[in-house]
């Protein structure tokens, strides 16, 4: 008989249901909670980045897409920025946007309300310095430059674009923005393999980014990006520092109401209750 330690192991490849999905990410939110905050406040750090490397991707291609279709462009910036939700999802990090889910663990009293307030707050925060931190490599690895200043006038027209959205246009594009984001996190949670995780990730955020919907964690890259771009001469797009506290203040706000409530709730209300109520009647 072969020894059970050289015994080939296959995965089943079935991916989990939507109940399953459902208790895996009340257990995700738990372990969520119990994170020591320095760990968190690293792990969102990492989040800030990885988020700001698929906006930059992106910001290559936009730099170079004079001559291409305005769809053919956006989905290919779409499919770029995908690289950030990638990283965090199969490499680890916390991801503001992502944490949304956790509120199925607070509607099942796994965690607390105050728990899941204090994560989203270190989390923001963290993936704000994150997304600074690469506006500041960025800026001195002069990518601005890039094809003869292309690449930083596109910086500057993302964000004044951005920056010159109505609060409330910016509000519910932060919505649609955070619910297609947690419905790829959320069927990220269904696949067993690096591949499946991937894949699940993609088609999601290419529509995000080209129907041009907010996200307050990219938007901390974009933003601050395009305001130091501005400032280096690539462009004036009227960018200032209340208009960038603005759109990332009003992006959050919506990103909540779209992955808390669109996904995260409705999901908990269509699986939770259901499998409480089958229990009860056993």
């Amino acid at each position: 008989m072969a020894d059970s330690k050289f015994d080939i192991v296959i995965p089943d490849p079935n991916c989990l249901g939507g109940a399953a999905i459902e208790a895996k990410a009340e257990t995700i939110g738990i372990g969520k909670t119990k994170l020591a905050v320095g760990r968190c406040f690293a792990l969102s750090i990492l989040a800030g980045l990885f988020i700001g490397c698929g906006a930059l991707f992106m910001l290559l291609v936009k730099g170079g897409a004079d001559g291409m279709p305005f769809a053919a462009s956006q989905v290919l910036g779409g499919l770029c920025f995908s690289l950030g939700l990638i990283t965090v999802i199969v490499a680890g990090a916390e991801l503001f946007t992502g944490n949304s889910l956790m509120v199925c663990a607070a509607m099942s009293k796994k965690i607390s309300w105050g728990a899941l307030v204090k994560n989203w707050i270190i989390v923001w925060i963290g993936n704000l310095v994150g997304s600074l931190l690469l506006v500041f490599i960025i800026y001195f690895a002069n990518s601005a430059g890039m094809n003869n200043g292309g690449v930083g006038a596109a910086m500057v027209a993302v964000a004044s674009s951005k920056t010159g959205l109505a609060p409330s246009v910016i509000f519910f594009r932060g919505i649609m923005c955070n619910f297609l984001v947690c419905l790829a996190v959320w069927m990220g949670f269904a696949g067993k393999s690096v591949i499946d995780k991937i894949f699940t990730a993609i088609f999601p955020v290419m529509a995000f980014v080209a129907c041009g919907f907010e996200h307050c964690v990219a938007n901390m890259f974009f933003l601050p990006m395009g305001f130091v771009a501005q400032a280096a001469g690539f462009g004036d797009g009227g960018i200032t520092i209340a208009g960038i506290c603005c759109n990332i203040g009003i992006a959050t706000i919506g990103n909540i109401v779209g992955g808390a409530v669109l996904v995260g709730l409705i999901y908990w209300l269509a699986y939770h209750k259901k499998e409480k109520a089958e229990a009860a009647a056993k």
